[in-house]
């Protein structure tokens, strides 16, 4: 790494270190503005000194540092500014009235239309002037709420929540996934508790690309596309995925070319070859590269616009913008510089970013083909054309995996081993599908011919869906299940830059570090193997509605729960897989049994009694009545379950037990009085609906 040549590299590192000390050091941001600003001028003031004075050579090291140190409390500031920007915001318990402008593409999911709205209360006192705010809401489905647009005005009656956070041990952190796009509230407006007044865009030129992106979309359906093949056209060319069933993704998945679907770098960067192919014409002049970079930047956008502004179009929109103007501005243009360019705009913009999977995803990728793609591609010499093609574009698919497979393990514990055969195929593909689009859009006012494109457009998507399509057949079509811990992500990138740096350079002594840090990793994963084997305990999961208990004993396991909720496997996938996964058991579940049982040979279960590791429980679902006795029955936990009300002075009367546990399938108003009737007898109370899963490690 030369810095020398890459200042905004350095910049972006100290920038990121800002935002992370504010994240994971909240009381930073308790200090106040003024003392952050003071500091930075007592900083700037020093390393401008420093830089001035005649010891500055002595002295580098200490001037790189304050204005590193300079940087970071810049990344403190911004970081905290967005973060305050939502969280005082007034949000009342009772339903109130609101206005609100959506500023997103609605969508449409099975029961409700999904978008993004600014929202203003709607005050009596006109002196109190609130401030708008970002909010995700959920429409009730319907012929009104189907034709939504951007722009359109709404006046509701709802009340503001904030998103709830993961209620299960790994569960996905919804409400930190809404943070990061600027959202913390949430609501649902009911199909009566509405009425649209009004059309005001806040951003005309999105409306008007919203427009023709439904235009496209009407296009596309009129000229020989339809099934799968629209679905697909929709999401590579237009950005829209909601027609796309959920096999034909699983698909994309199994295959390693999900990025197809998600209109990203890929699809913007082969926007920008094309029309810079068809600009190719044009004399190398000043005035010449003004107008071609000016066009570029303005076709880039246009297509950001009409696919929907998603957060990774503006990702590689702005990374091919920094790059256009990088490389009509600068002749000694670095890759590295650049892309440390467009990552400082967008988290300059917003700095929550950083924790987003995709642009994680987005810039690992770009890195890894950057570094790795020449040094491996010429590893091998190929005098034939096509064959150094094929084999150029399979480096260029193991650069891009080699360099975000710690990520891509770490969030969805995947790995897709036949990537490479299939991006031989969907890469050109998806090439020529774009470049097809782009013709499709062009010829549309030309009588007969979308017709004959579309058709074209057509074939070429029903080769590329059976190319995915083929993949799962084959052997070890994908690896699931796999866990890596955040330590053993970053430790395999330091594996993977060492390696690199002792090959590149031919350095032996890199050798002993490289050793050091594979057995570091070696030995994280034989450690948490250890931790697998030699686990016990009892888990009460919160899924809303439903009774659902993991009893774990190593690899074994017993989890018990309804039939109905055992039989919606996505559900369950969202709620209990990474922990699965983490754990290392598997996804069996049962039934409770209605007789006397032992199950796995783990659990003995006899009518609402559990004995499991010397721990026993009893489920009180209000099924049967218990009586009192002249010596109470010891239990280490009683389980409340069910909508049949619970008398917990009836329950002591029987049992001697001091832990209570209110699952997720007991109604609110049952759940408070047995919260007070265990406070008045002093008696351990957790209601996994509010507080999340009950974790008893044995």
């Amino acid at each position: 790494m030369i810095w020398s040549v890459r200042p905004f590299v350095r910049i972006l590192i100290f920038f990121v270190i800002g935002i992370l000390i504010t994240r994971y050091i909240p009381a930073i941001s308790n200090i106040s503005n003024e003392l952050f600003l003071s500091i930075s001028l007592i900083l700037l003031a020093v390393a401008i000194s420093l830089t001035l004075s005649s010891l500055k050579h002595r002295f580098n090291w200490l001037t790189g540092l304050i204005f590193g140190i300079l940087i970071t409390t810049i990344g403190i500031l911004i970081t905290s500014e967005r973060s305050s920007i939502n969280n005082d915001y007034p949000v009342s318990e009772k339903y109130e009235t609101y206005l609100a402008n959506i500023i997103s593409n609605p969508t449409e999911s099975k029961q409700a239309v999904k978008a993004t709205i600014m929202v203003t209360p709607v005050e009596h006192d006109t002196t109190n002037q609130q401030k708008s705010i970002k909010v995700l809401c959920y429409i009730s489905k319907d012929t009104l709420s189907l034709n939504l647009k951007y722009g359109d005005i709404i006046a509701f009656e709802g009340k503001l929540a904030a998103p709830e956070g993961p209620l299960n041990p790994g569960e996905f952190n919804y409400g930190s996934y809404l943070e990061q796009n600027g959202i913390n509230y949430t609501t649902f407006i009911g199909s009566n508790n509405w009425k649209l007044i009004g059309y005001n865009p806040s951003n005309p030129i999105i409306a008007i690309a919203g427009s023709l992106r439904q235009q496209m979309l009407d296009m596309l359906s009129k000229n020989g596309l339809s099934g799968d093949n629209y679905a697909v056209a929709a999401a590579i060319l237009l950005g829209y995925d909601d027609t796309m069933e959920s096999d034909l993704k699983q698909d994309y998945i199994m295959a390693g070319a999900m990025h197809i679907l998600c209109v990203s770098g890929l699809h913007v960067g082969i926007i920008y070859l094309v029309i810079n192919f068809l600009l190719g014409f044009l004399r190398n002049n000043r005035f010449n590269n003004i107008f071609k970079a000016l066009l570029l930047f303005s076709t880039v956008w246009a297509y950001a616009a009409i696919t929907g502004l998603s957060p990774s179009v503006q990702r590689a929109s702005v990374m091919l913008s920094v790059f256009i103007i990088g490389n009509l501005l600068v002749r000694n243009r670095d890759t590295y510089n650049t892309l440390a360019v467009s990552a400082l705009i967008l988290l300059i913009i917003n700095p929550y970013l950083i924790f987003n999977v995709g642009f994680q995803l987005s810039y690992a990728a770009v890195t890894g083909i950057v570094t790795f793609h020449q040094p491996i591609y010429k590893l091998i010499y190929i005098k034939n054309s096509v064959i150094d093609k094929i084999w150029s574009i399979t480096v260029l698919s193991f650069a891009a995996q080699l360099a975000t497979f710690p990520i891509v393990t770490y969030y969805f514990h995947f790995f897709p081993p036949w990537f490479w055969l299939t991006n031989l195929f969907t890469f050109p593909l998806s090439f020529l599908i774009i470049a097809t689009g782009l013709a499709f859009a062009s010829t549309i006012w030309i009588p007969m011919l979308p017709q004959f494109v579309g058709w074209l457009l057509s074939g070429m998507i029903y080769l590329l869906n059976y190319v995915v399509g083929m993949v799962k057949h084959l052997p070890l079509s994908g690896i699931d299940n796999i866990y890596t811990s955040l330590p053993m992500v970053f430790l395999i990138y330091i594996f993977m830059v060492l390696t690199f740096v002792m090959l590149n350079k031919k350095n032996l002594v890199m050798l002993l570090p490289v050793i050091l840090v594979l057995a570091i990793i070696i030995g994280l994963k034989t450690y948490h193997q250890y931790i697998i084997l030699n686990q016990k305990k009892v888990v009460i999961y919160s899924i809303n509605n439903y009774s659902t208990y993991d009893f774990i004993d190593g690899k074994d396991h017993v989890l018990i729960t309804d039939s109905i909720l055992s039989n919606e496997e996505s559900k369950m996938d969202y709620h209990l897989k990474n922990s699965r996964i983490q754990w290392g058991i598997d996804n069996i579940s049962h039934t409770k049994p209605e007789n006397d049982t032992s199950l796995n040979n783990l659990l003995y279960s006899s009518g609402n009694f559990m004995y499991f590791n010397n721990i026993r429980i009893f489920i009180n679902n209000g099924t049967k009545q218990y009586y009192p006795t002249k010596s109470k029955l010891a239990l280490d936990m009683v389980i409340i379950s069910g909508r049949k009300s619970t008398d917990l002075d009836q329950l002591l009367l029987v049992f001697d037990f001091s832990r209570v546990i209110i699952d997720s399938s007991v109604p609110y108003w049952d759940q408070k009085v047995i919260s007070e009737t265990a406070g008045k007898y002093g008696i351990s109370c957790y209601n996994v609906k509010t507080d999340g899963a009950f974790v008893v490690e044995l």
